[in-house]
């Protein structure tokens, strides 16, 4: 690490007894006065004393291209190394990541990292943030450490490569008091993952009381994905989510209209008219918990192309706790990919054997399934591999040859392209040798009612529908194991059916029509 100074007084060197408190130190550091001129050349560098503040009103450059230390700067304090009064501009430049551990104040920062990255702990940006290259981390497992950014201007954060190759890889905080609206005055929040994931959000205030929010972005399968409100949402993004909290988590002091972002790896549909469906979603106590639009949802709140934009909530966030903090992108349109709907996963004896069936839609960007197979619900071992068929809407059936008496418990790992899956609901099978079962989804049926059956079904029975006082007002001989039956012309109500088969064995099933 190479420090470079420019317009600062000399550094002081502060006796200190042996049970004083150490304030910063830095390790592997060369530190010049002027270009080429070393004034410490191999060794550390130790600020000591337990109330002097390094103080700068200039430039400090940190430069450090030597890779086998990554430790940078350590502070030990409480009001950090960095004094309040300062207006100095630190510069982390060089091939190498960079450290700063504890609590330290900066009034402009510039990131300007050729290759290397940059480790914050505890950090704040009193002024002005400049994301110019290279990517800044926030410790992990830390609490809720992040970088800080507690300017008040929306333009307190800007990027001379637009934020191409620089942003923030973990938790970002903005504090805000300007009101704004989703095209002027918001509040960016530059976040992102790795080097290609940049995942922006805007928050543009609500009002002008002070609050700060800290953001986070992760590409993984959102908690819960599957618990959804439908309708109006048809599914949720099983890819990427974000983690949005504030100061004043429960008060209207940070209300503010929410933009998230997508990009390629969001698998967002080329067609704009579907994309226009997409909305904010956020995983809130309705109750139950679920995902859900807080405050509905109308067309027109996207903008951008397939491969960047955004969508707008159509209401602000408001007083939400802190398990409501989950955010991700959602559609009411059944065809915008996000980038893969599970249509039904399910499993049923079948004879000696065990039948897995399920249907895909937008399975474009998915490679293959993966069935997975536990005897306790909870410890799964691989089983087989199904080929995606990479269709827009696809069916699959698969079989366990291999059930054991008992409990066995099945699910589905979804595998893109990029390497990334999710997992199914799990679906159990309580097996006993040449058991067969019926299952009917979805109960309540609202458009349609599935009927799987057994093989030894197939053309082997009859279907009908009864209502509860016993009329017949439907019947069909099925000819394959997966029969749709369309019941939208139903009166709302209980019905039955009853499946009769050529011995003469009966079985009757209860479903609700909504």
């Amino acid at each position: 690490m190479l420090l470079k100074k420019i317009g600062l007084a000399f550094f002081v060197l502060f006796a200190l007894n042996a049970n004083s408190q150490q304030l910063v130190r830095a390790t592997d550091v060369k530190m010049v006065s002027a270009a080429g001129t070393f004034v410490v050349i191999q060794g550390g560098i130790s600020f000591q004393g337990t109330t002097t503040n390094w103080l700068n009103n200039g430039e400090t450059h940190l430069y450090k291209n030597t890779a086998p230390s990554t430790e940078g700067w350590l502070d030990s304090t409480s009001s950090g190394v960095m004094d309040l009064a300062s207006t100095g501009h630190v510069f982390f430049r060089g091939t190498n990541r960079q450290s700063f551990y504890g609590k330290t104040r900066f009034w402009d920062l510039t990131i300007n990292n050729t290759i290397g990255d940059t480790l914050l702990t505890s950090c704040e940006v009193r002024h002005n943030l400049h994301l110019d290259t290279g990517f800044i981390f926030t410790r992990t497992g830390y609490g809720n450490d992040s970088l800080l950014v507690s300017n008040t201007s929306p333009a307190a954060i800007t990027s001379t490569s637009f934020f191409t190759k620089s942003w923030v890889n973990g938790r970002l905080s903005r504090t805000g008091n300007e009101i704004g609206t989703p095209l002027a005055n918001f509040y960016l929040f530059p976040v992102g993952k790795t080097d290609s994931l940049y995942a922006p959000i805007k928050l543009a205030k609500l009002d002008a009381t002070t609050a700060t929010w800290t953001a986070e972005y992760t590409y993984a399968t959102p908690y819960n994905n599957t618990i959804i409100a439908n309708p109006p949402i048809d599914h949720i993004s099983h890819v990427e989510y974000w983690e949005i909290t504030s100061n004043n988590q429960l008060s209207a002091d940070d209300d503010a209209t929410l933009s998230l972002s997508w990009r390629t790896q969001s698998y967002v549909s080329s067609n704009p008219a579907l994309r226009d469906g997409l909305i904010v979603a956020q995983y809130i106590y309705y109750p139950p918990f679920q995902w859900n639009i807080p405050g509905g949802w109308q067309t027109g709140n996207t903008s951008g192309s397939s491969s960047f934009g955004y969508v707008t909530s159509n209401a602000t966030t408001n007083s939400y706790s802190f398990d409501e903090r989950r955010f991700t992108l959602g559609t009411i349109n059944q065809y915008n990919p996000l980038p893969i709907k599970l249509i039904y996963f399910t499993a049923l004896a079948d004879g000696n054997r065990v039948r897995l069936n399920w249907e895909a839609a937008n399975e474009q960007e998915t490679v293959r399934y993966e069935i997975e197979k536990s005897l306790n619900g909870r410890s799964f071992s691989f089983l087989s591999t199904v080929s995606s068929r990479q269709l827009s809407q696809s069916a699959y059936s698969h079989f366990d040859y291999s059930p054991v008496k008992g409990w066995n418990y099945y699910r589905l790992k979804v595998i893109d392209k990029s390497g990334h899956f999710f997992y199914s609901e799990l679906r159990a099978v309580k097996f006993d040798k040449d058991i067969e079962q019926v299952k009917i989804f979805p109960v309540p049926a609202t458009t349609v009612l599935n009927v799987q059956l057994p093989s030894s079904y197939v053309n082997q029975t009859t279907l009908q529908v009864i209502t509860v006082d016993g009329k017949v007002i439907s019947s069909l001989k099925p000819a394959a194991n997966m029969v749709i039956m369309h019941v939208q012309a139903l009166a709302a109500g209980t019905y039955f059916l009853q499946i009769i088969k050529t011995d003469g064995h009966k079985e009757t099933l209860r479903f609700i029509k909504h």
